[in-house]
């Protein structure tokens, strides 16, 4: 295959393995982290050195090869997959199919950002997928994300290295913050806090933005907590940076949850307060929600009014505009895990709702009972990310369990316990989103977290500890020897029985502990320091595995065909290219600075892909199969190229300009300009001479009357949902001085004193 080059948006040079350069991120990350945890000791609660520096090891046992060492945190591996990229040598570790969004969805979006910022202008509108589609209006661009714009100083492939390991920093910093606001010492906060942001919500939706929501949740919870305590200002600004984090976080359903439940402990905390200072309370805190919400607006606004156009949207209503024939993350492997899936769904219709709880519930203690998709492999609901990632560690779990029969309570214990349980009735029978296990995770640590300050203090009885033990035993033996896959039993026997193995081992630890210690008058809190080691132990043996660092080679190759389609679309910008079937999977052309008139988002526009229907021939999940490649509409969308297999042999008029073993491409005769072909979102300008003129819509797609002649015509994209989030961002923004204008000395009357 020859030198490895970075494509056109990563500097197109040969890269060596390894270079003193590859520090930086690593040293970025680590000045960040110090300059956070300088500011919260000068202006608000201070992390112990001792738990900084085990927060330290963590980030290093996790991200050391693409911090340090120069491998790339995206699912790289998974080009391999498909036409041209079919010859590349595999990466060991193989990469995590289940995580194909983030190369062909995620990295899209944020490099379309990228691009928009670097040129000066808002990122509005990204021309490079499609007839074009709102930009910022797309959750899944994070354009204003604090995490990812930290990462800028990188390149796109060392940023996501950069932000993953700040999410995990935030989430664990600001959980230990909030646990020890909620009145725990530090080892009982420490383990919680671990427990967290080394479970399953962040680390296997790691590089999504739902990642985001878990991160910033422990911040605004502790936000709220500071908001509680008589103080000044700046806990009302950091509740508002917190909150707005939040909001720019990228995954609507996740931020409405999130939201929830520092509501509910904001209004909790409320209640407990005397009148007068409650509404003191809620005044600071409900002021730095709207201000959070006003600054938000530019990018609340649009994403609101363009969500009811999307293809998302069409697909959630009850007439679906396609079928969708084949769907897995797992890219090439769906058509196994249906057909591996297909006893599980006969017997799903037959089962009652014990079994559906079963199902919803199980993976919270075993994670790996149905399987993982990771290892290809999986036959629960739907894969391990959307059912397993409630699961916080065993020890953890026990705890939890431990917390139901406590004497003694915590002040907001009650409370975390029932948004645990109301979760979990949300969960099996309702059937609501897998998302809810991020704000059950959450409350399992800290009810855990709860558990460990009881012990420390002498108040948990060793025969609780054995009957917890011995039932959360039960369940994991029978979790995980009754769910044998129904169409092969013996498939993934070795790592069921495995997985079973270590977390008795790790129960069996934690009971010792638990039950050795509880005489202790002194070393409590040590052995809490050790049953934290072993959650942290624990949960990174599991998840670790699934972000497996990338070698720098498989950063976006350039093979034949794309360098022909780089310079042939090069010298014709105007141009669009395709592939068909499930060749060069849409949007990843965009990373190498070529125009698709394919699209693959969930937030795609639903007229555009029902304009696409006489060349769309299947549906991959929500991402299009192209066919019918003499088709009209081909030319019309401004298609000048088509990549196809290598052996492929297309109709008349399409004239094969190049193959190789990676490839072919096709020249489409007659092909449009691009601005013939332009998707009409209702927030066009257009310019005529420098006068505006109206516009229209024929269909999907742009349309102006224009008099006879030559003239300059300009084209602006300004949605007014963005202009009047701009309004309402200054007012918030104007709000947030006036709030933090210093105060000055007050002046008092003296009389003078009598003679």
């Amino acid at each position: 295959m020859g030198e490895n080059y970075h494509c056109r948006l990563l500097d197109c040079r040969p890269v060596a393995d390894w270079s003193p350069l590859d520090l930086l991120p690593g040293l970025w990350v680590g000045l960040l982290g110090a300059s956070l945890a300088a500011a919260l000791r000068r202006w608000f609660d201070p992390v112990p050195g001792r738990v900084l520096a085990a927060f330290s090891v963590v980030l290093l046992l996790l991200f050391a090869p693409v911090l340090l060492g120069g491998k790339v945190l995206l699912p790289l591996d998974n080009l391999r997959g498909e036409v041209p990229f079919q010859r590349l040598a595999p990466a060991e570790p193989p990469g995590n199919f289940l995580q194909g969004d983030l190369i062909r969805l995620v990295t899209p979006s944020l490099a379309a950002v990228r691009t928009a910022w670097s040129a000066g202008r808002w990122p509005l509108w990204n021309a490079q997928v499609g007839a074009g589609m709102p930009l910022l209006a797309d959750p899944q661009a994070q354009a204003l994300q604090p995490l990812v714009l930290l990462g800028y100083p990188f390149s796109l492939p060392q940023a996501a290295g950069v932000t993953a390991a700040l999410r995990v920093l935030t989430a664990l910093v600001f959980c230990f913050l909030w646990l020890r606001r909620q009145g725990l010492t530090e080892a009982p906060a420490f383990a919680g806090s671990l427990a967290y942001g080394l479970g399953g919500f962040l680390l296997l939706w790691l590089g999504w933005p739902i990642a985001n929501s878990a991160a910033f949740l422990p911040l605004a919870l502790y936000a709220v907590a500071r908001c509680d305590d008589p103080g000044g200002r700046r806990d009302a600004l950091l509740l508002g940076l917190g909150t707005l984090a939040l909001l720019l976080g990228g995954h609507p359903e996740t931020i409405l949850y999130a939201l929830g439940l520092v509501l509910t402990f904001l209004l909790d905390l409320a209640r407990r307060r005397p009148a007068g200072s409650r509404r003191a309370l809620l005044v600071r805190t409900g002021g730095a929600f709207a201000i959070a919400g006003l600054i938000a607006a530019p990018v609340l606004l649009p994403a609101i009014e363009y969500a009811p156009k999307t293809l998302r949207a069409a697909r959630i209503r009850p007439a679906l505009p396609h079928r969708a024939t084949e769907t897995s993350p797992g890219g090439r492997f769906a058509s196994e895990k249906r057909r591996l899936n297909s006893p599980v769904r006969e017997r799903r219709a037959d089962a009652g709702g014990s079994t559906m709880v079963a199902l919803r519930w199980l993976p919270i203690a075993a994670p790996n009972a149905y399987g993982n998709s990771r290892y290809l492999y999986y036959w629960g609901l739907s894969n391990t990310n959307e059912d397993a990632s409630g699961f916080a560690g065993t020890a953890t779990l026990l705890a939890a369990l431990l917390a139901l029969g406590a004497r003694r309570r915590f002040p907001q214990e009650r409370l975390a316990m029932g948004s645990a349980a109301l979760c979990l009735i949300l969960l099996a029978p309702v059937g609501l989103s897998s998302r809810l296990l991020l704000p059950l995770s959450l409350c399992l640590c800290y009810l855990g977290a709860c558990t460990f300050e009881r012990f420390r203090m002498g108040e948990v009885r060793r025969r609780s500890v054995l009957i917890a033990a011995v039932g959360l035993g039960l369940v994991l033996v029978w979790g995980y020897l009754a769910h044998a896959d129904p169409s092969d039993p013996q498939r993934l026997e070795v790592f069921r029985f495995g997985w079973l193995r270590w977390q008795l081992r790790f129960l069996v630890l934690a009971t010792l502990i638990l039950v050795a210690a509880a005489s202790w008058r002194r070393g409590r809190s040590l052995a809490v320091a050790v049953l934290a080691i072993a959650i942290g132990a624990e949960l990174l043996l599991i998840h670790k595995p699934a972000n497996p660092p990338m070698p720098r080679r498989l950063v976006l190759p350039l093979t034949g065909p794309v360098r022909f389609l780089q310079a042939k679309l090069g010298q014709n910008p105007g141009y669009r290219m395709a592939a068909l079937g499930r060749a060069f999977p849409p949007n990843l052309p965009s990373l190498y600075g070529l125009t698709d008139a394919r699209v693959y988002n969930p937030m795609a526009p639903q007229a555009y892909m029902e304009a696409l229907a006489p060349i769309i021939v299947a549906w991959w999940g929500e991402l299009p199969v192209l066919g019918n490649p003499g088709h009209p509409l081909y030319p019309r969308l401004g298609v000048r190229y088509l990549l196809a297999a290598p052996g492929a042999a297309l109709p008349p008029p399409l004239r094969r300009v190049y193959a190789d073993p990676d490839g072919s491409v096709w020249e489409v005769p007659g092909a449009l300009p691009l601005s013939s072909s332009l998707y009409q979102d209702g927030g066009w300008r257009l310019l005529l001479a420098g006068h505006a003129r109206p516009t229209a819509s024929e269909g999907a797609f742009l349309a102006a009357p224009l008099p006879a002649g030559r003239w300059r015509a300009d084209l602006l994209y300004r949605p007014r949902a963005f202009l009047w989030g701009c309004v309402l961002a200054a007012l918030g923004l104007t709000a947030a001085a006036a709030a933090l204008k210093p105060r000055g000395p007050t002046r008092t009357a003296r009389a003078d004193p009598p003679a």
